[in-house]
């Protein structure tokens, strides 16, 4: 891990590191974070806890060895440890105490949004805003991870993002002429940032449209990693229920790095679930190839480093707001 890590107050934030549904007991389920690794350990009994996937005996992945449910086993000396991270028995000392000193290093671990989160800072920080997953109980979706070659912010930047959707997403999200990007406005607290009026000319506004037409959107920003968007109803876009919100996620494998995920929640009991993921598929896979190609892949903070436009104030905000919030791994 770099230095920028150490110093830096990302270690304090919550990131999330695996699907709820994907990590089942009695099993290990390793992944990267801040470059370097770590390991969930699910107990046959539905514990959960996040480690350094590195034995502290003579730094082996613990997660090459064994799990049985209810000890995993280093694969070089055969130190075993239980689901709290205790170690209980060395091989070659079998009679000997076990110094307290012997144990995983463990980090906070928490699940939210159906994922699993992790913190490796000692002061851990608010995980991300996200209401219409508590409002709509049973109404989410998610598609990911996937992985991307570029860092967080510029995904989440991508993300806040709409001067793109002619251009990337043609005949999705947006399409030509309908090129313009009217004024909207941007407001920052304490909690985070809100932009709101940002509409965007799309070629099917509403289920059951018949022609293109205005989408309002809502966009929120309250932790480094993730930004939520809301489709503002109307009754010419197919009222309340047509309504949705989605979460970009992103967790940083490197600075230059990073897993993906897409939540989406809907207000429709009726609704698609399965049609909003493959719609979120479609739209990733386009702005793939665009994100990866930017460069640097860092977000650049420094206001004189890349030339703007009036539509950017959103992602000059959040530049801003990453700043002020100490922030910088995976910008530049």
């Amino acid at each position: 891990m770099g230095d920028q890590s150490r110093s830096d107050q990302i270690r304090n934030e919550w990131f999330a590191v695996a699907s709820v549904a994907d990590v089942r007991p009695a099993t290990l389920y390793p992944f990267e974070l801040l470059g370097e690794r770590y390991v969930l350990v699910a107990g046959a009994d539905g514990t959960v806890i996040a480690a350094a996937d590195t034995c502290p005996h003579r730094g082996a992945q613990l997660s090459l060895g064994t799990f049985d449910g209810a000890r995993l086993q280093c694969p070089y000396h055969g130190w075993q440890f239980d689901t709290s991270g205790t170690c209980v028995h060395r091989p070659a000392h079998p009679d000997v105490a076990v110094p307290a000193a012997c144990a995983l290093h463990t980090v906070a671990v928490r699940a939210a949004f159906g994922l699993w989160w992790v913190c490796v800072g000692s002061e851990p920080r608010n995980l991300p805003v996200y209401d219409a997953f508590e409002r709509h109980p049973g109404l989410t979706v998610a598609f990911g991870p996937q992985t991307l070659s570029t860092s967080g912010p510029r995904a989440v930047e991508n993300f806040l993002d709409v001067a793109h959707f002619p251009f990337v997403h043609d005949t999705y999200l947006g399409e030509w002429p309908h090129t313009e990007v009217r004024d909207y406005e941007v407001t920052v607290d304490a909690s985070g940032l809100e932009a709101t009026n940002v509409v965007a000319w799309q070629p099917r506004p509403g289920p059951t449209a018949t022609e293109g037409g205005d989408v309002a959107y809502v966009y929120s920003v309250t932790h480094p990693a993730c930004a939520v968007l809301t489709k503002v109803p109307s009754e010419a876009n197919g009222g309340e229920l047509h309504g949705f919100s989605m979460m970009i996620v992103t967790s940083p494998v490197t600075e230059t790095s990073c897993r993906v995920w897409m939540l989406t929640t809907i207000r429709d009991p009726a609704g698609d679930l399965e049609g909003y993921r493959a719609f979120n598929e479609v739209i990733f896979a386009q702005d793939t190839p665009i994100v990866e190609s930017q460069r640097p892949q860092r977000l650049p903070l420094d206001p004189a480093a890349e030339v703007h436009q009036r539509a950017d104030r959103l992602s000059l905000a959040y530049r801003r707001w990453l700043a002020d919030r100490g922030a910088r791994y995976g910008t530049c």
